[in-house]
């Protein structure tokens, strides 16, 4: 199954936070209790330098979301970038659960 793509828009120099829900193929809410999440952006895929979201998952709900500070967001020079969200099961198989782009704002009063 393809990957799905949600572009993300992150104001420079403010708190930043994005909900993603995994569901089943009947539309019911993925179980990822036991799941870790890891999610970087990247100014394009090859680039060696990354800055990281912190990644929450509710198992139950199967919701994750990923945050950045703005201490971190302040850091990122307003353009594109490219993201991903990656989960790992607790018997340790991994999956892309959501990429896409991730535009970066300019702020004004940062």
């Amino acid at each position: 199954m393809a990957t799905p793509v949600v572009n993300i828009t992150i104001p420079q120099g403010t708190d930043f936070s994005e909900v993603f829900t995994s569901t089943e193929s009947d539309g019911s809410a993925s179980n990822l209790a036991g799941f870790t999440g890891a999610s970087k952006v990247k100014k394009h895929p090859g680039a060696t330098s990354s800055q990281s979201f912190s990644v929450s998952i509710t198992g139950s709900t199967g919701e994750v979301s990923i945050a950045m500070t703005a201490g971190k967001t302040v850091t990122l020079d307003p353009g594109r970038y490219y993201y991903d969200v990656v989960l790992t099961s607790g018997t340790g198989s991994v999956s892309r659960m959501v990429e896409g782009m991730a535009i970066v704002t300019a702020g004004i009063t940062t």
